[in-house]
């Protein structure tokens, strides 16, 4: 399936006050704060210094309010206004431990102390990787042509595993870093920051 893909450029969205405070967010609708806003600008100009490579790029976004405001300078940089809201890359929600911090979830009983386990935990209310990843797969099912995806460091994990075959213990702990952009393609995973 992933063989099959075209090129996937990932954007994680900007910062957000509950990124800088540890909190959990998942579903909850935040907004970018001003570093959010700096690093969107700063993913921005990386697609508008080479926006002849973008032409023919489909622009997907999850609903919330963090992707949709990066989406918005990114689709500024491309000189487009053309998108799709997309649910099915909106964040893996956390259920009853969103707007807690993440120290908390981690010192819980009820978070697996595994890696390959956490893959598979699903939080009272909420969902698991496994149901991100499928949720994902769903949705590259549908692609027919290159695309670049705004949303959440979660569903980025989701991705990088499916596209990139990683294992599932390692899916849990791949990075996804704000203010810059992830090429996906074939099994090859390769982040761009300008620097």
């Amino acid at each position: 399936m992933a063989n099959n893909l075209p090129p996937i450029i990932f954007v994680r969205h900007g910062e957000t006050d509950w990124n800088r405070q540890g909190l959990i967010q998942g579903s909850v609708d935040t907004d970018l704060n001003e570093k959010g806003q700096a690093q969107a600008k700063h993913v921005a100009r990386l697609f508008a210094s080479d926006i002849d490579q973008f032409t023919d790029y489909d622009v997907f976004v999850s609903p919330l309010k963090r992707t949709r405001q990066t989406a918005n300078h990114v689709l500024a940089a491309l000189k487009r206004e053309e998108h799709a809201l997309e649910p099915r890359v909106r964040e893996i929600e956390f259920g009853i431990w969103e707007a807690k911090p993440f120290w908390e979830l981690k010192a819980s009983p009820v978070y697996p102390p595994h890696p390959e386990d956490r893959y598979y935990w699903r939080p009272e209310g909420g969902e698991s990787y496994e149901d991100g990843t499928k949720r994902v797969q769903d949705w590259l099912d549908t692609l027919k042509r290159p695309t670049i995806v705004v949303s959440h460091g979660g569903i980025g994990r989701c991705l990088m595993g499916i596209i990139g075959k990683f294992p599932i213990r390692d899916i849990v702990r791949l990075s996804t870093p704000q203010g810059c952009y992830c090429r996906m393609e074939d099994t090859k995973i390769q982040w761009f920051d300008g620097d």
